[in-house]
């Protein structure tokens, strides 16, 4: 009976030991490595976001996080106390949150500490406390491109922007790396389970320096005009592919939670508006496209008043006869409502639908709306002659952008892009995005609208949006807001939207300001924003002036410019520069005026100052080459004044406008940041 106790005995041992070592083996060899131990992830590098020619826009270092697992820590409130003096925290706070039971195995003291701090935290030598390696986002230009970039909140998330719609190809494969530890939680000999996969970066479409200029120059706008806020948006007219996009005011990309989240929204995207003026190109080119009008017909705009549907719409000047390139150069609400009464409620409604109203663009942006385009069915008995000028209907910046873009790359919309290229850490192509292309017009219904948007900055509402040694097309717009669903008589919408040079245009650019002081006329408040950044990204983008383009001579008759939303008072347009034609003088491709005039040695003048007319004139008079640069006075110039150069060399002048107000801080926005180090850019000092 003893024998087969012990038998019996044993036996129950060894089945219990089997049960134990075979059937829940895989248990118990997790619970040891649970408590033998620890698997810590390991972040992966963030890609980096370059500009077109692969200039840093955003990229990731490396920084220290320090964290403590308080139950290890021999003595918590001196402990506190240490860490709360070099982290410049608070100590009864800190104390309060180390001694908290739920956090006694981790917690994070402070995350990305400044990297001086590091050595003083390993020096004090704290059992328990200790530093853990993270990745930051930086972004060296700090505000620059800021609504498009975006930023990447603390968890390592995209927030907004490009940050967020690319976020996880930016993010890559997370590692993982297990430690072993003792009895009391200490690691010893590491192990890598799963190395980390940098993420893919990003080449975008922007030009820094083109979004350096459209910003300072927007920044300019807005302010002068004691404005609430405003946009400009770059675009290659062929491609779409966007060259900049600046919103003002901004935002420090590096420092985010500083600012309200209003800040962050792009509203070319997201912000809805009425167009105003902008919008009668659309029907104008609906109207041509269609055969209902021709490009030399006279419409009778009644003197400036066209009752519809019991309704009276008024022109602010009563015209009479326009042509039809007339009804857009002096903007004419009767001419763009007779227009729109033609084409009817379905064939207008799809002339919207066909320029991308009432649908998103496409653009890799988050955010996009797509707008409020009512349904033909819906409108009432007055929206063909108010959506005709730009009223009734809701669009985004870009829509109305793509649309007239269409016109200036003769008949195709396209869609607009940010993100070129995708590349992973060796630099190797992932993808690129290709150029889409739909045409929604004939080549020469896309010519005589861009004679029409010609005449709008040689005769009509959009003169300040000329440029000097360019011909530019263009359309100006005024609109009212809707406040409390009504029109205010106070807050209205300035814009302007046009292309250059023509007869090719390289870029299409649009300039809206919301909520001007004072003058409210696009063709006075948006058009000589769009002439200041046209004319440098012309020049950033080496697009050789055209040499057919003479100055005028007399003074433009500013009645010339009135109409119901765009009046213009007492223009003083910035006029086109080119040699005289009487002249042999050549003007070079590259934009040197070569002047064939013989001498030996000649002294180089002071041309401080100086309009780039003069300074072109007094070297025709000297027999010096002269290549320009920006647009203004000259503020720089090489060789410098006084010196002695063989007649016929080349002198360099730079030339910028001063900004009014530039030395002063804005009240209601943060201030402007610097130009970005090594900036590609021609303005010289400013």
């Amino acid at each position: 009976m003893v024998i087969g106790g012990i038998f019996l005995w044993s036996g129950i041992i060894f089945a219990r030991l089997a049960q134990l070592q075979i059937l829940r083996h895989d248990e118990f060899v997790q619970l040891a490595l649970q408590r033998q131990q620890i698997t810590r992830s390991v972040l992966a590098p963030r890609g980096a976001i370059y500009d077109c020619h692969m200039d840093e826009l955003a990229t990731s270092v490396g920084v220290s996080t320090v964290v403590a697992e308080p139950r290890r820590i021999k003595n918590v409130a001196a402990a506190a106390q240490a860490l709360a003096s070099i982290l410049n925290m608070d100590f009864e706070e800190l104390r309060t949150r180390m001694s908290d039971p739920a956090r006694q195995t981790f917690m994070v003291v402070k995350r990305r500490i400044d990297p001086k701090d590091e050595g003083r935290i390993e020096a004090l030598d704290i059992d328990g406390v200790y530093l853990v390696e993270e990745s930051m986002r930086v972004y060296p230009n700090r505000q620059l491109a800021c609504q498009t970039l975006g930023f990447v909140n603390m968890n390592g998330d995209g927030g907004a922007g490009i940050e967020m719609q690319y976020d996880q190809e930016l993010k890559g494969t997370q590692g993982l790396i297990s430690f072993n530890v003792d009895a009391r939680r200490r690691s010893f000999r590491g192990k890598v389970e799963k190395p980390p996969s940098q993420g893919h970066c990003l080449i975008l479409s922007l030009d820094r320096s083109i979004q350096y200029i459209a910003e300072r120059e927007l920044a300019a706008g807005v302010q002068n005009a004691g404005a609430a806020d405003g946009m400009a948006i770059v675009m290659e007219s062929d491609t779409g592919r966007i060259l900049a996009l600046a919103g003002y005011p901004d935002f420090n990309c590096n420092a985010y939670n500083d600012y309200s989240p209003d800040f962050w929204r792009n509203r070319a995207v997201s912000d809805l508006f009425e167009p105003g003026s902008t919008f009668k190109v659309v029907v104008a080119t609906a109207a041509l496209e269609a055969g209902l009008t021709r490009s030399d017909e006279q419409i009778d705009c009644q003197m400036g008043s066209i009752t519809v549907a019991k309704h009276v719409f008024h022109d602010h000047k009563p015209y009479g006869i326009l042509t039809f390139t007339e009804v857009l150069e002096y903007s004419s609400n009767i001419g763009a409502a007779k227009l729109g009464l033609r084409l009817g409620e379905h064939r207008l409604y799809e002339a919207l639908r066909t320029f991308g109203f009432g649908s998103k663009t496409g653009i890799d942006l988050p955010g996009e709306i797509v707008g409020l385009v009512r349904d033909w069915r819906q409108w009432s008995s007055m929206s063909v002659a108010a959506i005709s000028f730009g009223q009734g209907i809701g669009v985004t910046s870009m829509q109305i952008l793509t649309a007239i873009n269409a016109i200036a790359n003769g008949g195709y919309r396209v869609r607009p892009s940010v993100v070129d290229r995708v590349i992973d850490e060796n630099g190797d192509l992932v993808r690129s995005n290709a150029p889409e292309r739909t045409r929604i017009m004939q080549p020469e219904t896309a010519a005589a609208v861009t004679d029409a948007f010609e005449g709008v900055v040689l005769r009509g509402t959009g003169q300040q949006a000329a440029l000097e040694g360019y011909r530019a097309a263009g359309k100006t717009g005024t609109a009212q807001e809707i406040v409390n669903g009504r029109y205010s008589n106070t807050d209205y919408v300035a814009s302007f939207i046009g292309f250059a040079p023509v007869p090719r245009p390289r870029i299409t650019v649009l300039v809206q300001i919301n909520k001007p002081k004072g003058t409210i006329y696009g063709g006075d408040v948006a058009a000589p924003v769009f002439s200041r950044i046209t004319q440098e990204a012309l020049l950033q983008l080496h697009v050789p002036p055209d040499r057919t383009v003479l100055p005028r001579a007399q003074k433009i008759d500013a009645t010339l410019a009135s109409d119901s939303e765009d009046f213009l008072p007492d223009a003083t347009p910035d006029l086109p520069l080119a040699a005289p034609a009487e002249k042999s003088d050549d003007l070079n491709r590259d934009g040197t005026i070569t002047v064939r005039v013989a001498g030996a040695k000649i002294t180089v003048p002071d041309f401080s100052g100086m309009s780039k007319r003069s300074v072109v004139e007094r070297c025709q008079e000297l027999g010096i080459k002269v290549q320009t640069s920006g647009a203004g006075n000259a503020v720089f110039q090489l060789p410098a004044a006084g010196t002695l150069i063989p007649a016929g060399d080349t002198c360099s002048v730079t030339f910028a406008r001063s900004m009014p107000g530039r030395n002063h801080k804005p009240t209601a926005v943060p201030r402007r940041a610097a130009a970005p180090a090594g900036l590609r850019t021609s303005v010289g000092n400013d």
